[in-house]
C-alpha cells in the first residue's frame, strides 16, 4: 500500500484496552499548534500500561511514549469529533448564551400550519387552517377539546403536539394555572438534556377552568405568554396584522367573521368555541 503524502505508515497505539492494537494512518503535523510547537501533555496510566508504552517506543513503533500519546489523542479527535462539533449538534448553551437547538425547533414550529386564538367576552375562539385532508384521508382536527372548558391547538410537527397533549391529558388539570404548568413542564423538559431534541411545536391553549376565558401561547422554549389574541404557524405575520387592526373584546359569533381575514378567504379553516 503506497503512504499518502504527509502521512507515516505503521503507526499503532492502545485503545480502550491496552492490549488491543489496530493500525492507523497519522497525520505528521496532527499534533503541532499554529506556531508549530508540540503540545506538551501530562497524563498518570497504570503501571502495566506504561510498561506497554516502553515496548512500543523499543520497538521502534514510536520514536517517544510523548509522541505515540499524541497520536492517539489526534485519532481520538477525528473520529469523534469532539472538538469539532458544533454548539448547534446539541442542546446545550453557546459562547453567546443561545441554545440553536431551541432556535430550531422555534423554526420547525414556524412552519406549520397557522393557527389563532381570540378571548372574547364569553369565551375563547380557536381557529386552525385545515392542511392535507382529502375524502382519501380525511386525517383528525388540529384543534384538540380537552373536556369541554379546555383546547389546544398547535403549529409545528404534529407527533410533538400529540405528546404534549397526552402529557396535559394525564395531568388531569382543574385550573387554568395547572394546565399552563402541565404544559410547560412537558415542554421545557426536552430542553435540559443535551441528548434530546427540543420539541418542535409551538401552542396555543385556551381554557376556561376557572370560568375566566384565558389564552396562552407557548413557544419549544417552555415559555408561556397570556394574551387577548395570537397567532402562530406560517401566516402568523399576516394573522396578527389584521388582529391588530380589527381585534377588540366581542362575542364569540363576532369574533368568528374575523377568520377571513386572519386565513384569507380560499383557506379551509376549523374552528372552536371554549365556552364557560
Amino acid at each position: 500500500m503506497r503512504t499518502p503524502p504527509g502521512l507515516r505508515s505503521g503507526r499503532t497505539f492502545p485503545r480502550d484496552n491496552a492490549f488491543e492494537r489496530t493500525p492507523r494512518w497519522i497525520h505528521s503535523d496532527s499534533a503541532r499548534t499554529e506556531g508549530e510547537r508540540l503540545t506538551e501533555i501530562r497524563t498518570a496510566v497504570p503501571e502495566e500500561v506504561d510498561a506497554y508504552l516502553d515496548a512500543l517506543v523499543r520497538k521502534g513503533v514510536f520514536s517517544s511514549k510523548a509522541e505515540l500519546v499524541r497520536a492517539a489523542l489526534v485519532n481520538y479527535v477525528n473520529a469523534t469529533g469532539t472538538f469539532f462539533r458544533g454548539f448547534d449538534a446539541e442542546t446545550i448553551f453557546a459562547p453567546d448564551g443561545r441554545l440553536y437547538q431551541v432556535e430550531y425547533a422555534r423554526e420547525s414550529a414556524s412552519r406549520g400550519g397557522t393557527a389563532a386564538g381570540i378571548v372574547c367576552e364569553d369565551g375563547v375562539l380557536l381557529a386552525a387552517e385545515v392542511l392535507g385532508r382529502s375524502k382519501f384521508a380525511p386525517g383528525g382536527r388540529k384543534i384538540i377539546a380537552l373536556g369541554d372548558r379546555l383546547a389546544i391547538v398547535s403549529s409545528g410537527l404534529v407527533a410533538d403536539a400529540a405528546l404534549v397533549v397526552d402529557e396535559l391529558k394525564a395531568a388531569a388539570p382543574k385550573s387554568t394555572d395547572e394546565a399552563v404548568r402541565a404544559v410547560r413542564a412537558t415542554i421545557h423538559r426536552f430542553t435540559l438534556s443535551r441528548n434530546q431534541r427540543p420539541l418542535g411545536v409551538a401552542l396555543l391553549l385556551a381554557s376556561v377552568l376557572d370560568r375566566k376565558p384565558r389564552l396562552f401561547q407557548m413557544d419549544p422554549s417552555g415559555a408561556a405568554v397570556e394574551t387577548f389574541a395570537t397567532a402562530i404557524g406560517r401566516g402568523a405575520q399576516t394573522a396578527m396584522e389584521a388582529l391588530e387592526t380589527r381585534y377588540r373584546k366581542t362575542r364569540l359569533a363576532d369574533a368568528e367573521k374575523l377568520l377571513p381575514d386572519l386565513f384569507g378567504k380560499e383557506t379551509l379553516t376549523e374552528a372552536l368555541r371554549v365556552v364557560p
